[in-house]
């Protein structure tokens, strides 16, 4: 029985040593095919690792160290030893550092992508069941794939200009439960509560990024009602296996973290990244070396041939509300305003009984707006608006905001570079103008947020013709500008901030650069209901220091004024401002600037100044002709 017994355990070892060596001759196998195709320098591998060119240094490196995402420990800078680490890996029995997943299952996109490129036979590898895969997979049902775009709020640093999500549709559906699809986001994986702070480790990388999935209806709850953001939602044509390895790739980055930066490496550019895994030969992200807004991100999804199927959209609460108050007459607004105080049998007999249930609906948004925004106080007016609207039956509603004519990824390029002439008194200047990014108030506004000014990096040089001297005219680093107007429906405040360098006068005259910030806030008006000119007044402001100022740095505050006309094709601003100093001074300036639209990528700016400091006045007159440029 013994001698059985040894015999037995003797045959078993021999026939899983033959087994092990057969795994192992396969593996030597595969990687001499994969060494022989040289699949460690292929696009589609350098992609489903992340890989990009180091920007100061030759070489690549993967813009992840995440150690939970590479299988080697030098995998984030030597694609080779990943492949290799990971053919290795599909023939393991277990890994328990993939939170007991199997590398097959952890690296599924991977898996999947090398059993195509080497005709890998799955039959000569450990049998695995990714049970835990198949459940998520199962429970999103992927079929189609929407780009989802997100219009700015001003008030959050971290979506003034925008924010994108992939949405994932079941097989088939007809529209009617996109709200139960899931989206997958990216976003900074941080608690931080100040916007300044976010701001600053945004800008340097100081966050992780993460991506996340989850229900559509969350998002919208967030974007389309708490923020009132409208959503621009951008069908994809994008195949089942595409499809398909795109959520292979979104199953093996859960977890995974990388730098968050606010103007390249962000939410936008790292969604990109799931486009070009899912369909192979696509370049989408080697367009972006400095920055990636989300406007331009979308602008560049959507090039490859045949990928854009439907564009949808969907507006806003406030865009909704705005649109159903501007359809009532003035009588049924102030009925509007009087049932938000209290239900009043009175107000609504005042009007034909067709029109009530629509009054009474506008009544409850409003205060639902209000409610949203933080005002808490009327949940009683909102119940007897409800019971009352329910008794009147059923009725039509009324017609939605029409779709703007113009998509944000259809509006004009963030880049802008400008060549001009100024005259300064009596001095000649050539000027030349560069922004990395996003829209002025005076830019063409379609596809823009009203009243919306982001811009970074705007850098203007002189050439004063007469010393022959080229010198630095401004560097402003950030200027942002939210001008919102107020009417009795929206209580909404306006608001700017901006900081950098530039020339300002000298106690002793002429200019000299000086660094500085400056911001305030106030409140706007439309001259008219539906009027383009809106007037800003408010107080601002400013901190600015230099070498040759005698203080070194002097401080001020003081009112503004704008008078402002957003049009498609011609744009003004009146400014006048001034300002009392800490070292006794009075500066103030008065401008006027106008831009015409020549084309979608072309601008011509007309600017009148005069300015007082120190007792200098100082009258300037610029032209600049503005290029727009998509990335």
């Amino acid at each position: 029985m013994r001698r059985s017994a040894t015999l037995l355990l003797a045959l078993l070892a021999l026939g899983q040593t033959a087994i092990t060596q057969a795994g192992n001759d396969y593996l030597t196998t595969l990687l001499q095919q994969a060494e022989v195709a040289e699949l460690a320098t292929s696009p589609d591998w350098l992609k489903l690792l992340h890989y990009e060119n180091r920007r100061w240094l030759p070489g690549q490196r993967s813009t992840t160290r995440d150690p939970r995402f590479f299988l080697d420990a030098d995998g984030w800078r030597d694609p080779d030893a990943e492949l290799r680490a990971t053919l290795k890996a599909l023939f393991a029995a277990t890994d328990a550092r993939h939170g007991e997943q199997h590398p097959q299952c952890a690296f599924i996109a991977r898996f999947h992508w090398l059993q195509q490129q080497l005709d890998i036979d799955t039959g000569r590898l450990p049998k695995v069941e990714c049970s835990r895969y198949r459940e998520w997979i199962e429970a999103i049902n992927p079929g189609t794939v929407t780009l989802v775009f997100a219009d700015g709020y001003m008030n959050n640093p971290a979506s003034m200009y925008g924010h994108t999500l992939l949405r994932v549709d079941p097989p088939g559906e007809d529209g009617g439960s996109r709200l139960l699809s899931y989206v997958i986001n990216h976003a900074a994986d941080t608690d931080e509560t100040s916007g300044l702070m976010f701001a600053l480790r945004g800008l340097t990388g100081g966050y992780p990024g993460r991506f996340s999935v989850m229900p559509y209806y969350e998002k919208v709850k967030e974007y389309n009602h708490l923020e009132n953001r409208d959503l621009w939602e951008y069908e994809l044509s994008l195949n089942q296996d595409e499809v398909d390895q795109m959520m292979r790739h979104v199953w093996e980055l859960r977890g995974v973290g990388s730098p968050y930066y606010f103007l390249h490496h962000n939410c936008s550019y790292r969604l990109l990244k799931l486009l070009e895994v899912a369909r192979p030969g696509i370049e989408l992200t080697g367009r972006f070396s400095w920055w990636a807004t989300p406007t331009d991100t979308i602008r560049v999804a959507l090039e490859p041939a045949a990928i854009h199927r439907e564009t949808y959209y969907r507006p806003a609460s406030r865009t909704e509300l705005e649109h159903r108050l501007a359809q009532l007459r003035q009588a049924e607004q102030d009925s509007v305003l009087q049932l938000t105080d209290g239900l009043s049998n009175d107000v609504l007999s005042a009007h034909p009984e067709e029109r009530r249930p629509l009054l009474l609906e506008t009544a409850y948004d409003l205060l639902h707006y209000r409610m949203e925004a933080g005002d808490d106080q009327q949940r009683e007016q909102m119940r007897d608006l409800l019971v009352a609207r329910s008794e009147l039956g059923t009725r039509a509603a009324s017609a939605g905001p029409q779709r703007p004519e113009t998509r944000p990824d259809q509006g004009h390029g963030t880049h802008r570079l400008g060549a001009g002439i100024r005259r300064s008194d009596d001095v000649n200047h050539l000027t030349l103008h560069w922004r990395p990014a996003y829209h002025d108030l005076l830019d063409p506004p379609a596809g823009y947020n009203d009243g919306a000014q982001i811009s970074f990096g705007d850098t203007r040089m002189r050439y004063d013709l007469d010393r022959d001297r080229l010198e630095l005219d401004q560097l402003r680093l950030v200027d942002v500008e939210s001008l919102v107007s107020r009417d009795r429906f929206f209580s909404a405040r306006s608001w700017h901030i901006g900081g950098g360098v530039a020339q300002h006068l000298r106690p002793r005259g002429g200019y000299g650069l000086q660094a500085g910030i400056d911001g305030g806030g106030g409140f706007a008006w439309r001259l008219q209901a539906d009027s383009d000119w809106l007037f800003y007044a408010g107080l601002q402001g400013l901190v600015r220091g230099a070498n040759h100022l005698d203080d070194t740095v002097r401080a001020g505050t003081g009112p503004r004024l704008d008078l402002l006309r957003t049009g498609s094709d011609w744009r003004a601003r009146l400014r006048a401002e001034g300002s009392i100093l800490t070292d006794h001074q009075f500066q103030w300036r008065l401008a006027l600037e106008q831009d015409i639209s020549l084309s979608r990528s072309l601008g011509l700016r007309l600017g009148a100044s005069r300015e007082s400091d120190f007792g200098h006045h100082v009258n300037r007159l610029d032209l600049t002709l503005h290029w727009y440029l998509d990335p």
